[in-house]
């Protein structure tokens, strides 16, 4: 029987152990009856020493579920140890040591892996940090969460912000990752931004520039080329431009959230929706206006690019029982790139949750307190580069408010609702009549379903349905007939409320 250790891939265990050994001089033990811990990434074991400390050995994930190919994964790999040893050589910000770490296969182990240091104190997202009481009566929690008050946000968010900013003070020359040579030199290469490979994106070998890039409007024309040559060519599920997945804390309470979260499903498998040329046009047509914004989003600061960390949530930032930032870990998509990036505000609540104006201030504070000081521009840019950099990577549910945001902060559009605001789906209809979208349009077509598989994936979408004698078959069809006769059609959650308010009853779920 295979040890659960290998449940991820097959390793000589000896190897490493007589490896971190010979690093550190001291016997060392892992537990090969306890299966790896993982992320979407990568997996991780522990080496543990007999004086108990202990060791991290983390090697990417491979096979058909991963969002990388295997290149590309261990070439991260490779250039997060690159970063890691460059930050501590250069500047003082609390990230893992790296004792040995190897981009191939072929070594000793027999997995391309980084050998590093563990983080002490524990992972924030052990912490109440999005505030769970803000959500509708009726949730709750899979497992127990510690509590934070905003006052403790807000001390996390500074301390963010100092470590942002001292890293702020490093510069480059050219927007791509960190890779080390075999002579300990550090370089700038290929930009391995997730926008440009996650989610099957490293697959599209055409049309995605991927650098190094010299100039800011190159990298942002880059991200948005990756934006809509996905909606072209990879799996869209679950976007579905205007059609918005509901959120949570849009409802009273979490049996009126499941119910429109049931509609929304029943509405997008009428038609095969999320895949269908039109919703891929709708996400092509979204990079056209993006593509517009560059000038609003490209930065006047001089001086260089700085590195930033792109996947920085509460699972990646480790404090101790003082709340006191301990270690930042996985670095392994942090590129240089415009200060924007690095100067926005993290969004520890969620992907589509913006961070509170308190802990955008707290963030800042330590900014301001540098010579010099930020220009006025470049916070607002770097606003802008929030919801920009959220809708290109597709790493939200909302891209449909990702872009009316944006498009508001952009053209200074301030009352929604008011005479002339904008009707977003009417633009984009506006846009799709463009001869070139029109051949778009029946280019994405030739791509679609049939009929014949449209009618069967239907009918196992409703099949438990129609055994439960719901309306909801009936609902979705009346929806789908409103969206095609009107060009400003949106499946927000107006609708959704609407709904739920005009059936006078909540859905069993």
């Amino acid at each position: 029987m295979q040890e659960k250790i290998f449940c991820y891939a097959k390793f000589n265990v000896d190897a490493l152990l007589a490896l971190a050994e010979k690093l550190r001089g001291r016997p060392c033990t892992c537990d090969v009856s306890k299966p790896p811990k993982a992320g979407s990434l990568n997996w991780v074991i522990f080496v543990s020493f007999d004086d108990g400390i202990d060791w991290v050995f983390r090697s990417p994930r491979t096979g058909p579920s991963t969002i990388l190919t295997d290149e590309t994964a261990s070439k991260m790999l490779v250039s997060e140890a690159s970063t890691l040893k460059y930050l501590r050589a250069h500047c003082s910000i609390p990230v893992p040591e790296v004792y040995s770490y190897s981009g191939s296969k072929d070594n000793d182990v027999g997995v391309p892996y980084i050998l590093q240091s563990k983080a002490s104190g524990r992972a924030l997202s052990d912490y109440d940090w999005a505030d769970c009481s803000r959500e509708p009566s009726g949730y709750k929690l899979p497992w127990p969460l510690l509590p934070l008050s905003d006052h403790d946000r807000q001390n996390i968010m500074r301390q963010l912000g100092a470590i942002m900013s001292r890293l702020s003070e490093i510069r480059f020359e050219q927007i791509g990752s960190i890779f080390e040579d075999r002579h300990g030199n550090f370089s700038i290469g290929e930009c391995l931004s997730p926008s440009l490979l996650w989610q099957w994106r490293d697959s599209i070998e055409e049309a995605i520039d991927r650098g190094p890039f010299s100039e800011e409007g190159q990298y942002l024309n880059s991200l948005i080329s990756a934006f809509t040559s996905h909606a072209k060519e990879l799996y869209l599920t679950p976007h579905t431009f205007f059609a918005p997945i509901p959120d949570s804390l849009d409802y009273p309470t979490w049996d009126s959230y499941r119910a429109a979260a049931r509609r929304w499903n029943d509405f997008v498998a009428i038609g095969n929706k999320i895949e269908s040329s039109k919703n891929r046009l709708s996400y092509c047509i979204a990079g056209q206006f993006l593509h517009n914004m560059i000038p609003h989003l490209s930065s006047t600061a001089n001086g260089g690019f700085t590195l930033s960390h792109p996947d920085l949530h509460s699972g990646n930032i480790f404090v101790d029982e003082d709340l006191n930032i301990t270690c930042i870990i996985d670095w392994g998509s942090a590129t240089s790139g415009p200060i924007t990036e690095l100067l926005t505000t993290p969004g520890l609540a969620g992907s589509a949750s913006p961070p509170s104006r308190s802990q955008i201030t707290a963030f800042r504070s330590c900014f301001n307190l540098g010579v010099p000081k930020i220009d006025p521009d470049v916070w607002k840019k770097a606003d802008r580069m929030w919801y920009f950099s959220r809708l290109v990577r597709l790493l939200s549910k909302q891209d449909y408010n990702l872009f009316k945001t944006l498009y508001e902060l952009v053209y200074e559009i301030e009352d929604e609702g008011a005479v002339g605001s904008v009707d977003y789906a009417r633009l984009f209809h506006e846009q799709a009549q463009q001869e070139g979208n029109k051949q778009l349009f029946a280019k994405l077509r030739e791509d679609d379903a049939s009929e014949e598989e449209v009618k069967e994936r239907e009918e196992a979408a409703f099949r438990l349905e129609k055994k439960k004698k719901s309306n909801s078959l009936a609902v979705a069809r009346k929806l789908t007939l409103m969206s095609e006769m009107n060009p400003g059609f949106v499946a927000d959650k107006r609708l959704w409320r609407w709904i739920g308010d005009a059936l006078g009853q909540v859905d069993s779920v």
